[in-house]
């Protein structure tokens, strides 16, 4: 079913019938929620990966709308992968932790996670600078890492939060900014190099958004108490003005 389905949307994309659109963004819908309902698996995200690939590639109206349907499927499938790991402990996720597996299905599982790193990584560095949606594409995958990061610990996380904050990507700083506050809730701590990334952020960014939500992190991480956020969201405002 969901081969067809994924078959069925990227004929409805290329076709780009205005009469067919209602039918094309009900089967995007249905993709999204796919993995909510039905248990992935390696063969059954095929069609997801591929259809997505396929998309990168091409021009059209809803791309964009299509592209975060999938990655809303993934990340279900994400989500999946780390809320059935062990209790209260996160599994390097390197190939390793497949020869390890007890079972089938928990060794499917952690198949499903490698892939998924895998695939993210790959959206992640692609490089197409010319695409509107491509930080948003990238910010998407790190979306996926960081569903996975709560079960497994992941060596390449924070090498790609360091680049998507040295990226001066509003998509990027936020993706890693919201990764990051997922790892303070769980006490994990911040390297020295996220907090001088986040520093650096502050001093240059000139949309304060961006200042705040770096400051966020800091504060979530109990790097620094909310009153100095505040003072020094103040400097910055004195600065910017």
């Amino acid at each position: 079913m969901i081969a067809r389905l994924c078959k069925d949307i990227n004929k409805l994309f290329l076709v780009g019938a205005k009469e067919r659109e209602r039918e094309l963004f009900d089967k995007a819908y249905d993709l999204s929620r796919y993995f909510a309902l039905n248990r992935a698996t390696l063969e059954s995200i095929k069609p997801v990966l591929d259809l997505e690939r396929k998309l990168i590639a091409e021009k059209g109206p809803h791309k964009s709308f299509l592209e975060q349907r999938i990655f809303a499927a993934l990340r279900e499938i994400a989500d999946y992968c780390a809320e059935h790991g062990s209790p209260g402990k996160r599994l390097p996720l390197t190939p390793a932790v497949l020869a390890e597996s007890a079972g089938s299905q928990e060794k499917s599982r952690h198949a499903l996670a490698l892939e998924l790193v895998g695939f993210a990584k790959e959206m992640y560095q692609l490089k197409s600078p010319r695409d509107p949606f491509n930080n948003k594409r990238k910010g998407l995958a790190l979306n996926v890492i960081g569903s996975l990061d709560a079960g497994y610990d992941i060596p390449e996380v924070m090498e790609l939060c360091i680049t998507a904050l040295q990226s001066n990507k509003k998509a990027l700083i936020f993706a890693a900014a919201e990764l990051l506050e997922i790892r303070c809730a769980r006490d994990l701590p911040l390297e020295p190099e996220i907090i001088e990334c986040l520093d650096r952020i502050i001093s240059k960014t000139k949309d304060r958004s961006v200042a705040v939500t770096a400051l966020n992190v800091q504060v979530k991480a109990d790097v620094i108490d909310e009153f100095e956020a505040l003072s020094r969201i103040d400097d910055w405002r004195e600065e910017n003005s």
